[in-house]
């Protein structure tokens, strides 16, 4: 996401971080990024279709077209394809397309209610994460410190 927020609308900005919300509620593509099976620059291609998808917009806008979900489809399918690797087989890039329509149309007339309701749920992934994690490394350190220190237990990394 290269756009500085200075200088856009605040209806494009809005768009813009929705945009970024909707993906990373998108499980595919998240699994791509934390698996960076898009090579090492995985996370610089991620930012680099909240781009895409925001111009693909832009150029609607100038063009005086209606976006269409299934022209998205297509161009969301082509570049999890060329920059991901990936082929979707579950039907989730019509849901993404859906999302993004309509939450463009919202961000157009000041409406960012999708917005709001997508940063909360990011937001609540978010915690949810943290709370995991922090179980995982407290079941982790109850484990250490329960091993009788026999070597019983060698784990392939040693």
């Amino acid at each position: 996401m290269s756009r500085p927020a200075a200088e856009m609308h605040p209806n494009q900005a809005a768009f813009v971080e929705g945009v970024d919300h909707v993906l990373s509620a998108w499980t595919a593509l998240e699994l791509a990024v934390e698996h960076e099976w898009g090579g090492h620059d995985t996370h610089e291609k991620r930012d680099t279709l909240v781009d895409e998808i925001v111009d693909y917009f832009d150029t609607l806008v100038r063009k005086r077209q209606v976006p269409e979900p299934s022209d998205l489809e297509e161009l969301l399918l082509d570049i999890l394809d060329e920059d991901f690797s990936i082929a979707l087989e579950d039907g989730s890039e019509k849901e993404v397309a859906r999302v993004l329509c309509r939450m463009f149309g919202e961000c157009k007339t000041g409406n960012f209610a999708t917005v709001d309701k997508m940063a909360e749920e990011r937001e609540k992934r978010s915690r949810g994460s943290a709370a995991q994690q922090s179980q995982t490394v407290a079941r982790q350190g109850a484990d250490e410190s329960s091993d009788d220190g026999s070597d019983s237990d060698v784990s392939m990394e040693e």
